[in-house]
């Protein structure tokens, strides 16, 4: 297969992807208005999230494995057949119920697309040729961060929150025909039958995990919920371990994790995102909520990660191609920190360009590491278990997403208990402020003094945080190999393998 037809094909399967990516922040601007015309509560307006949240964090590696089993091509179509039908229908919910059922639903064909791309990403590209599309696949990421509150906003502001799930439609049917003319046949390497008991005890374990996680804040992390959360899922982590250990055909592959650099890379990328998560989840609060931005004016503030990141992780992804990028994604994970460090001492009156400037080093940093660090994961593992693989290194970075943003409020909320008396566990509304409002009135504290604490508190969420990126560079030094050797020797041992058996 050519390099443009492989391109080509590409194409609508990165456009689902970077629809089930955006999906995620583009709700967020609408909740208000959904809330509105609902009378929705704020726990209803958490599980409409926590709802889609829940049901990828359970499918991916299910669904990451499926897609080694079944033809890919068709499990991909399949898939953005679900999202497409899903959104149209969350688009004509009549009631917050029926939009949590549509948005589960629209989870599992979220999770059947994001567990599958990278695989079929592997399958379109030789190895020499991968570092371009996991760069693509980094810039996609990173963009529908910021993009998601802009085009969000707009849609809410200029139409109404319908919109925010009507614009996956045509963007679905494309990439349906998209995938059906262009596509070719991909996976169905492995086949046998699901495990299903691995299934069902590995989606106790997630869903209980990550529900823990999730709810934490709003119970109380020594309430008997969050505990039970954690409880219940231990035992079920453990006997998931054992079975996959002791069954020929498991769920996940748990030798994977005896390669090298897969288990370096997974580490380096889930430990990142709980840092970014937990670090860029107060950056709302203090553009909306200090600087009275709209959501899609702080969509604008933050343009320069994608921006930085769409420049640089093609680029990077190509140098992982051609040379070792230990040093290179090291020196990332250092330039991310550096970004952290830049914004730990911002002030209420910072401008745009001012803060634009502040944030470059983050958005180079990312696309230092990211691209490359998926490159060497798929090189690292056989092609038969890329599936199996995306789904991993999905759920790690899903897990590590939660937690940051978990960390990130009790670490915001536990700096604003030493300012404010009986501040309790709230973070406050990033749209209003709000709360800080409220809070000031009772306490019968000036709403300077809040606002002051605030911003004193998201010093110290970045203070604390820079200080993971620089975990994840020491991570890639000590123990990240020339993947590149790894792989000479990993081809080495299948040709002996292979002419042993012939």
């Amino acid at each position: 297969m050519s390099l443009i037809k492989s391109w080509l094909a590409f194409l609508p399967v990165s456009a689902g992807l970077f629809m089930v990516l955006l999906d995620v922040s583009v709700l967020n601007v609408a909740l208000p208005q959904i809330a509105k015309d609902f009378g929705a509560t704020m726990t209803d307006l958490q599980w409409i999230v926590n709802a889609y949240t829940l049901t990828m964090a359970v499918l991916l590696a299910i669904s990451g494995r499926l897609g080694d089993m079944i033809r890919r091509d068709k499990f991909f179509i399949v898939g953005m057949a679900i999202f497409t039908v899903s959104s149209f229908l969350c688009a004509q919910s009549w009631n917050v119920e029926s939009l949590i059922v549509f948005r589960i639903l629209q989870a599992v064909g979220g999770t059947i697309l994001s567990g599958n791309t990278l695989a079929i990403a592997a399958e379109l590209f030789p190895p020499g040729r991968r570092g371009e599309v996991m760069g693509l696949n980094a810039i996609l990421m990173a963009s529908s961060f910021t993009l998601g509150p802009i085009i969000g906003g707009w849609l809410t502001t200029h139409m109404s929150w319908h919109w925010v799930f009507y614009i996956n439609v045509p963007v679905g049917i494309f990439a349906i025909f998209g995938a059906l003319l262009l596509l070719p046949p991909l996976g169905a390497r492995e086949k046998m039958a699901l495990d299903l008991p691995s299934v069902a005890v590995f989606g106790v374990a997630i869903f209980t995990l990550t529900l823990g996680i999730i709810e934490g804040q709003n119970w109380g992390w020594r309430d008997e919920k969050t505990i039970a959360c954690f409880l219940i899922s231990a035992p079920y982590i453990l006997a998931f371990i054992f079975r996959e250990m002791n069954y020929d055909k498991p769920l996940i592959d748990l030798n994977l994790f005896k390669i090298r650099n897969f288990s370096v890379c997974i580490a380096a990328t889930s430990i990142l995102f709980f840092g970014i998560s937990a670090s860029l989840f107060v950056l709302p609060y203090f553009l909306q909520g200090l600087k009275f931005l709209s959501a899609e004016e702080a969509g604008y503030w933050l343009i320069a990660m994608p921006l930085m990141n769409s420049v640089v992780a093609p680029i990077a992804g190509r140098i992982s191609d051609r040379m070792n990028p230990k040093y290179m994604m090291a020196f990332g994970a250092v330039l991310y920190s550096l970004g952290l460090f830049n914004l730990s001492h911002v002030d209420v009156n910072i401008g745009f360009w001012e803060f634009f400037m502040l944030t470059v080093p983050m958005g180079i940093g990312m696309g230092m590491l990211m691209s490359p660090s998926m490159n060497v994961i798929l090189s690292s593992v056989p092609i038969e278990k890329a599936g199996m693989a995306n789904g991993v290194l999905r759920l790690m970075n899903t897990v590590g997403q939660t937690l940051g943003v978990a960390v990130g409020g009790v670490l915001v909320t536990a700096k604003m208990s030493e300012w404010i008396p009986n501040y309790g566990n709230q973070v406050p509304d990033p749209g209003t402020m709000s709360f800080l409002a409220s809070i000031a009135r009772f306490n019968q504290l000036p709403l300077a003094l809040m606002t002051e604490g605030f911003l004193n508190s998201m010093h110290y969420v970045f203070s604390i945080m820079l200080f993971v990126p620089l975990i994840v560079s020491t991570i890639i030094l000590l123990f990240l190999r020339d993947p590149h050797i790894a792989q000479k020797k990993r081809f080495q041992e299948q040709k002996i393998i292979t002419s042993g058996l012939n």
